[in-house]
């Protein structure tokens, strides 16, 4: 007669907890310590492409360096920011010169509009921008009757912004992508 039933002998399941556990650990300690990491990379390399990209000088709204931050924003989760209000558009451009990286497209709609600040904050901002280059607030000119007169600068350059708008000088966006790419690298070495 054959037997009923039948009988199955589990054996390492106190290695398969062993090794659950240590995926759980990798994942609440090594993971937050990658991410972290990550974080102040992108946070440092912002502020090398911001000062290459020659973004520090704002006028009188003072630099993106002082503005650059990493906040934690729960497990596992850091956040990159720059809380200048002027940053998105110097990332991004404006006017005819914006240019937005596809992955950060709906993010940058956000900020799709005038750029912040009064006429008077604007002219404020060029004006102290021009003290420190050393450029006169008026320039004497010479027109073709041999009268004179002359220009005001800091309005000529305003016109110019608002005509052609300012370049994009990206220095979050190449920060992320490169660290965003080691990121993922460390992470699948952490559980190999």
């Amino acid at each position: 007669m054959a037997k009923q039933g039948f009988k199955f002998t589990m054996r390492g399941l106190n290695e398969v907890n062993i090794a659950v556990g240590n995926l759980t650990e990798k994942m609440d300690i090594g993971v937050d310590e990658l991410v972290q990491a990550a974080a102040y990379d992108t946070n440092d390399d912002a502020i090398g492409y911001i000062r290459s990209e020659g973004a520090i000088d704002l006028g009188a709204g003072g630099g993106l360096i002082s503005h650059q931050a990493v906040t934690s924003e729960g497990p596992r989760a850091y956040g990159v920011t720059n809380s200048s209000k002027y940053a998105p558009f110097i990332e991004w451009g404006t006017g005819r010169q914006v240019q937005v990286p596809d992955e950060w497209a709906s993010y940058a709609r956000q900020y799709k509009g005038p750029y912040p600040g009064t006429w008077n904050e604007f002219e404020e901002n060029i004006k102290a921008w021009m003290q420190r280059h050393g450029i006169p607030e008026r320039s004497i000119v010479t027109y073709a009757d041999g009268t004179e007169g002359y220009i005001d600068v800091a309005y000529a350059i305003m016109v110019k912004i608002l005509d052609n708008g300012l370049p994009a000088r990206p220095f979050l966006y190449p920060a992320y992508v490169k660290n965003k790419e080691k990121l993922l690298k460390d992470i699948k070495k952490l559980f190999k």
